[in-house]
């Protein structure tokens, strides 16, 4: 009597509300996240941040260049090579820089820090800014967002000691005093641009009193939650006051393998920050992904040696590449995250 074999099992979580709802379990003999091709526009990419050209970031009043946007939220990329003329103040949204390389001194209202390579900084709407020094060019992300952006810190100190690993602006504790010439803020209101200009410089401060609204960590003070068996949601760094916008640090961990996931409620934006470890198919520093809402996916191994660094946006918000993101942006597959293979062929590439 022959006796069939058994069909090869593969199992995966249709999620509600991300990490925090309810799941089901469903068991198939297929592995969905390998896909042969596909046609149109709604596709998971991964984006090649320095292959952004230079002049992109040239110009007087040259600001982030958005590769991904939505409704009140924009992933961009910034550039820079020395300190601008002046400064910026967003109205619109916080943001959330994060430095993949470089450094230098960045002047706010509230204070002054000195910023490197892995640092997070959350500089709140209304809080003018300027790179008074840039003493290594910089390349950074910027997450913009509508939503206030609040530090969160889940499982802490486990994932990052705030009393030790969370610094805020220091006050300049001098007035700003008047100057040859004029100081600008450029104001950011949605795509528009409006300039303000004075004759002394409007961002020293003498003091700052209660929450601090700058603030900053460096991803190497994150620690991955580990376990010996079975999976572990990644520990959560930032977050909103609408709960719209998650963000969680992904750092090489001791954990088993993501399952395949429906995420149905929230795009998945990654930034893999730092080797020397590649992350499954993902090994250049300021790579980003993007798996939108409802694309089974599992994604790499997290459990590797001697490691990496990467974040994880999570939102809400229903995210469209843009002209400059589809030019820099190749068709990921979602098992390993790598290039898909039929990124070449004109069906795919739209």
């Amino acid at each position: 009597m022959t006796v069939s074999a058994e069909p090869e099992v593969n199992v995966e979580l249709y999620s509600r509300s991300g990490f925090g709802g309810p799941f089901t379990t469903i068991v198939r003999a297929q592995y969905l996240p390998d896909f042969t091709r596909a046609e149109g526009s709604y596709l998971p990419r991964r984006f090649q941040t320095w292959e952004l050209a230079d002049e992109a970031f040239a110009g007087a009043h040259a600001l982030p260049v958005p590769i991904l946007k939505g409704d009140g939220l924009a992933i961009e990329v910034n550039r820079l090579s020395g300190p601008p003329a002046h400064a910026v103040k967003n109205v619109a949204a916080d943001e959330l820089h994060f430095v993949i390389d470089g450094g230098g001194e960045l002047d706010t209202m509230a204070g002054v820090l000195q910023v490197r390579a892995g640092d997070f900084v959350r500089i709140p709407r209304g809080i003018a800014y300027r790179w008074n020094s840039v003493t290594a060019p910089i390349d950074e992300i910027v997450v913009t967002t509508s939503s206030e952006i609040t530090v969160d810190p889940q499982n802490a100190p486990g994932t990052f000691n705030p009393d030790l690993h969370l610094d805020v602006a220091t006050p300049h504790g001098r007035p700003g005093g008047p100057v040859d010439g004029e100081y600008e803020v450029v104001f950011r209101h949605g795509d528009e641009l409006t300039s303000y200009f004075f004759d002394y410089d409007p961002l020293p401060c003498l003091d700052v009193k209660g929450a601090p609204p700058v603030v900053r960590i460096n991803i190497e003070h994150v620690h991955g939650l580990a376990v010996d068996d079975g999976g572990l949601q990644p520990a959560r760094l930032f977050g909103s006051v609408s709960g719209r916008d998650l963000l969680f640090g992904i750092n090489s961990r001791r954990s088993d393998r993501p399952p395949v996931h429906h995420n149905v409620d929230y795009d998945e934006i990654i930034c893999y920050a730092a080797g020397p470890t590649p992350w499954g198919g993902v090994d250049t520093p300021g790579t980003v992904t993007w798996v939108p809402k409802g694309v089974l996916h599992q994604g790499p191994e997290e459990d590797v040696h001697p490691g990496y660094k990467a974040w994880l946006l999570e939102t809400r918000v229903d995210m469209t590449a843009t002209p400059a993101g589809l030019g820099i942006a190749q068709i990921m597959e979602t098992n390993q995250y790598g290039v898909h293979p039929s990124n070449e062929q004109s069906a795919v590439s739209v």
